[in-house]
């Protein structure tokens, strides 16, 4: 579909996602009540805009929680998707505007260039845990807007026609933008 771009990015642990899994490895996981942040993507309306409003408010509301102790990584998911044939990457602006603007760390952050829908940013999310040696029995926290976290408390359905599957199990309802989850081994 013309989106080579974010394959391009990989492996993804050898370069863009290398430093925060090197802090991982020697990370004291108890001084959290949570492995990870998952921050769904937003893509912009327009064509030029590398990163949309909903973007820059999921952006702060993950700095926030970085900020506060609740996660000590920040997982931003979100492809070359909208609009339709962006020349940006959702993940890569979150990334920059974390970093830039919101002064996290750079090895505090991990990226998912690939996903294109909410059921592979649930996927994708829960893979790069797995893969890069999270806790398997430690929740995550998936972020979004309200309107978004409803849709994942209902997607298991949905998640199953799409993938076959469901990626993860869900917990509590942490506040309105915020939803536990544990991955799926299955992803």
């Amino acid at each position: 579909n013309e989106r080579w771009d974010a394959a391009l990015l990989e492996p993804l642990e050898h370069n863009e996602n290398l430093a925060a899994i090197v802090k991982s490895k020697d990370l004291n996981w108890s001084k959290y009540p949570y492995s990870a942040l998952l921050v769904l993507g937003a893509g912009p309306d327009k064509y030029n805009q590398p990163i949309s409003p909903g973007g820059i408010l999921r952006c702060r509301m993950a700095a926030r929680a970085y900020q506060e102790g609740l996660v000590p990584f920040i997982i931003v998911s979100g492809g070359r998707v909208h609009p339709y044939k962006t020349p940006y990457i959702e993940a890569i602006e979150m990334k920059k505007y974390l970093v830039e603007v919101c002064n996290i760390a750079a090895d505090a952050i991990l990226i998912d260039p690939h996903a294109r829908h909410t059921t592979t940013n649930m996927r994708n999310g829960s893979r790069l845990l797995l893969k890069y040696g999270f806790p398997k029995d430690k929740m995550s926290l998936v972020g979004s807007s309200i309107g978004h976290i409803d849709a994942v408390e209902k997607m298991g359905n949905r998640c199953v026609r799409e993938l076959g599957y469901v990626p993860y199990t869900l917990g509590k309802r942490v506040s309105d933008v915020l939803l536990e989850f544990l991955p799926s081994e299955s992803s």
